[in-house]
């Protein structure tokens, strides 16, 4: 189901975003290019890059494998980091 494996690769690329901004996120933008279909029942994998970091904003991709062996999908996201509004006193 390609709404399943969206959530699962935006959850997996969140999580690498926080590795290297130590603060939540948002998505920009996601894409996935899909490759195979995932079986049910079937263990999905997704494997992480970052290729870039700069000024709150991330760039990655990552594999999503069946099994850590069989290519379903790559996704392709950018993530910048939320800034919280000051406090007015």
């Amino acid at each position: 189901h390609g709404g399943m494996a969206s959530a699962f690769a935006d959850r997996a690329l969140a999580v690498a975003a926080w590795s290297v901004l130590h603060r939540p996120s948002v998505t920009l933008k996601l894409t996935l290019h899909f490759f195979d279909s995932v079986p049910a029942g079937a263990w999905l994998e997704a494997h992480p890059i970052i290729h870039s970091h700069i000024d709150g904003m991330v760039q990655l991709s990552a594999e999503m494998r069946i099994s850590g062996e069989q290519l379903a999908a790559r996704a392709d996201a950018t993530f910048r980091a939320v800034t919280r509004p000051q406090k007015q006193t």
